[in-house]
């Protein structure tokens, strides 16, 4: 179920960032998903900096909005929880979550007007276990063991996704139809009319007893392809080109090759129809 949530609430900390362009490509993946607090501490370069805002790609209100800290403590003074993430809990007795459970305790936590940081770490080396300590709970993001480093905006954007999650369904199913729209019922059933009258010359619905059972088998087929308007028209138009080709080619060679293609035989280019 889709719930709305504070996404004001909810703020990103680089602790200690080396790279301006790492800022950068985090601010445009928060961006992307509606989030827009970033904090940064300590970070190695001037701030702000070029690297960054041309890395941010158009997401300058981030870049614009971050706030900057010289050290963790102070940046947690203002939320009521903090997540940190890791791929190395370090032997510290902490609860370690996934990205659901994740999920689902910022929106608890959400509800009571909280508000939560989620802290990454330097790009080479992460959280020192002093940083760690100074979080609730730990995140762990399940990577390959044997190749487990995501740079910052990877990072990132894999938290910002799930919690995202909560306010958009991302089990939607769409189809995309440009200049075009779901065929009516009433030309699906010409359609079909065409294609069994077509066949029944062709002589395919054969044997008769059989022939209901065929024709119910190709109606459902075409009916889990949700067929648009402008498709139905082709597919009407290439039966009529079938129907109408003995009229059209009285070569004998090509009525020959049309034979091979009919009986489902290879053509000289060696493809199978």
């Amino acid at each position: 179920m889709e719930k709305k949530i504070l996404k004001n609430n909810i703020s990103i900390i680089l602790v200690e960032p080396q790279l301006g362009e790492n800022i950068g490509t985090t601010a445009r993946a928060m961006l992307n998903f509606g989030f827009e607090n970033l904090i940064l501490v300590n970070p190695r370069d001037d701030w702000p900096n070029d690297y960054a805002i041309n890395a941010a790609a158009g997401a300058i209100q981030v870049i614009e909005k971050a706030k900057v800290f010289s050290d963790l403590k102070t940046a947690l003074k203002e939320f009521n929880f903090a997540f940190s993430t890791t791929i190395r809990p370090r032997g510290m007795v902490k609860p370690v979550l996934g990205l659901e459970k994740m999920s689902k305790k910022t929106f608890q936590r959400l509800r009571m007007n909280q508000k939560i940081a989620f802290v990454f770490g330097r790009e080479k080396s992460g959280l020192t276990n002093d940083q760690i300590s100074l979080t609730d709970e730990i995140i762990e993001i399940p990577t390959n063991k044997e190749f487990s480093s995501l740079n910052l905006a990877q990072a990132v954007i894999l938290v910002v996704s799930e919690i995202n999650r909560l306010e958009i369904s991302y089990s939607e199913e769409r189809l995309i139809i440009p200049d075009s729209f779901p065929a009516e019922k009433k030309d699906l059933m010409s359609f079909f009319s065409h294609l069994e009258r077509a066949l029944d010359e062709a002589g395919f619905l054969k044997p008769i007893e059989k022939r209901s059972t065929m024709i119910m088998n190709l109606r459902n087929i075409f009916n889990r392809t949700n067929l648009t308007d402008q498709e139905v028209k082709t597919l009407r138009g290439v039966i009529t080109a079938l129907l109408r080709w003995p009229n059209d080619h009285l070569d004998k060679d090509k009525i020959e090759n049309i034979k091979k293609i009919a009986d489902g035989n290879k053509n000289k280019d060696d493809k199978e129809y």
